[in-house]
């Protein structure tokens, strides 16, 4: 299998390619004025563009990450599609990518407004989040693998995406895809 645009090791540069780029971002918007404040010409009308631009930026992120690590689950997000694809075989890295980028949305979409039952080991999660996670990893895995590794795929990536204190942008694709390199 090929991927539709890129090889897979150009995918993976380019997406640690935009991590290092949200990285700096990131470390900018947190020092721009002690920087501006240091520069011995100002030009205003710069910054006013780079204002707009960062504020548009900033609009994607949630309020507290904006102030705290702005574009943190981005960049994880990125550092994990670029080792993915650079580490594993190409259809492992397809089904990881995949399945983090449509069933983490999902679970959190249906956790954030549906989601009533707390999982035991992680009480900011909840029950019908991992289920819509599960459901949606089982059905894009089975467009690439076997319904019994699907399954697998499905409770792994599920299971990863809900443990407290593992940041799932970067654990979720990297476990799905060690799964399938394994099966």
């Amino acid at each position: 299998m090929t991927t539709i645009f890129l090889d897979k090791t150009i995918t993976g540069l380019a997406a640690l390619s935009i991590a290092t780029f949200l990285l700096f971002l990131s470390w900018w918007i947190q020092k721009k004025e002690y920087i501006r404040k240091k520069l011995p010409v100002r030009v205003e009308e710069w910054e006013k563009v780079e204002d707009e631009a960062c504020r548009f930026l900033e609009s994607f992120e949630r309020e507290v990450e904006v102030k705290e690590r702005p574009f943190y689950g981005a960049i994880m997000f990125m550092l994990a599609v670029g080792f993915t694809f650079i580490v594993f075989p190409e259809t492992a890295a397809v089904v990881a990518v995949l399945v983090l980028s449509v069933s983490d949305s999902a679970s959190t979409l249906v956790g954030v407004h549906l989601g009533n039952t707390s999982i035991p080991y992680s009480k900011k999660k909840s029950l019908e989040g991992f289920s819509a996670f599960f459901t949606t990893a089982f059905i894009i895995s089975l467009v690439f693998v076997s319904p019994v590794q699907a399954l697998l795929v499905s409770l792994v990536g599920a299971f990863v995406e809900s443990l407290p204190r593992l940041d799932d942008n970067f654990s979720v694709p990297l476990a799905v895809a060690l799964l399938l390199m394994v099966l």
